[in-house]
């Protein structure tokens, strides 16, 4: 998200010449080694009226714009970065520092809108950045992080992760298509009839390191001790996750897919468990259907076969959007509203006496 933000920068590449004839995938900038790898297309996003709760321009939104320096980059080129997006690629890298993760974005603009934008943004900083060449692109830092342009996409990250996608770009390095589970997951769920062209699509490859802190944030969760074994054991075998949008219009509905790729047939026995556990008790909260997600949670769907587990659900997507709109509004007033003071402490009762002084 925060790159969505960076991706204005990319007008001030303007100038140097870098644009080619046909347009090239963001996929095609995620190395092999990724750990989660998400692929986004924006340019449809945007026609869902999901959209404008996930990016609007007022506060009860889930992206701040301002804070990602959208509404100053919108300000300065006279138009909204993010309407120029077609597609993005995020990328985490599965060892790294905390918080490392990389985009890659398709963005389209005309050579006079990168001038006006450019000066705008020079004017701004009161220095010019000096870029370099690396596999094909110009690269500047953009403090604390870089920001790359070339092969027609624009490419921000830290550090080594950059460049490793950088090279990826530039085919030095073998990328996430080479992955087997990151395929095998991304086929899988976009082989079902009507999935082929998700709006989102994410896979993620579980460590063990990450297994083993799911279990201990589960804990407690299941009550029974058999039940509780059960669905650790069931965690702890799942070594890929799958996840796919269809963000839908206003007339037709918002549905996501996820898939559940387990080390053996037992493990995916004890995730099923779990997950209609999780569905039964989502489904007796009231709050839940106040807001309006009732027939979301009516719709889930849970199917096993084999060693992988499928989860399904759907709903209109104007009344999924004015749910999450609704959610919003109720957060930003409860954060709002000044804490409640602290109860007074009791009075002491007539008959109690203060303790006897040594």
């Amino acid at each position: 998200m925060g790159t969505l933000g960076a991706a204005g920068a990319f007008f001030m590449f303007g100038g140097l010449g870098l644009f080619s004839s046909a347009p090239t995938d963001p996929d095609h900038a995620v190395p092999k080694s990724t750990f989660l790898f998400a692929s986004i297309n924006y340019a449809e996003l945007r026609r869902s009226p999901l959209h404008e709760v996930l990016f609007a321009e007022k506060s009860e939104s889930f992206v701040d714009r301002r804070a990602l320096g959208i509404t100053r980059l919108a300000d300065a080129c006279g138009f909204d970065p993010l309407s120029r997006v077609e597609k993005l690629a995020v990328a985490v890298p599965e060892d790294g520092d905390k918080g490392d993760f990389g985009v890659a974005a398709r963005v389209v603009v005309s050579r006079e809108e990168l001038g006006r934008c450019t000066d705008a943004l020079t004017a701004q900083r009161g220095t010019k950045a000096e870029a370099k060449s690396l596999h094909g692109f110009s690269v500047i830092d953009a403090g604390g992080a870089s920001l790359a342009y070339g092969h027609d996409l624009l490419v921000a990250g830290k550090g080594s992760w950059l460049t490793t996608m950088l090279a990826t770009a530039d085919a030095k390095n073998p990328s996430v298509r080479d992955a087997e589970l990151h395929t095998t997951v991304r086929r899988d769920l976009t082989s079902k009839d009507g999935w082929g062209a998700p709006t989102v699509l994410v896979s993620a490859i579980l460590p063990r390191s990450l297994r083993d802190r799911i279990r201990n944030e589960m804990e407690g969760e299941v009550g029974a001790r058999d039940a509780a074994e059960s669905a650790m054991a069931g965690v702890l075998g799942v070594s890929a996750v799958g996840v796919a949008l269809r963000a839908g219009t206003g007339a037709t509905s918002a549905e996501i897919a996820a898939e559940l790729v387990c080390d053996a047939e037992e493990a995916c026995a004890g995730v099923e468990k779990l997950l209609a556990k999780k569905r039964f008790d989502w489904s007796k909260e009231l709050s839940y259907r106040m807001v309006g997600l009732g027939p979301l949670l009516d719709s889930i769907h849970i199917e096993r076969s084999g060693a992988k587990v499928r989860v399904t659900a759907g709903a209109p997507a104007s009344a999924l959007a004015a749910t999450l709109d609704r959610i919003l509004r109720l957060r930003a007033r409860r954060a709002a509203q000044p804490p409640e003071p602290a109860p007074p402490p009791e009075p002491r009762k007539p008959d109690e006496r203060l303790p006897a002084k040594p």
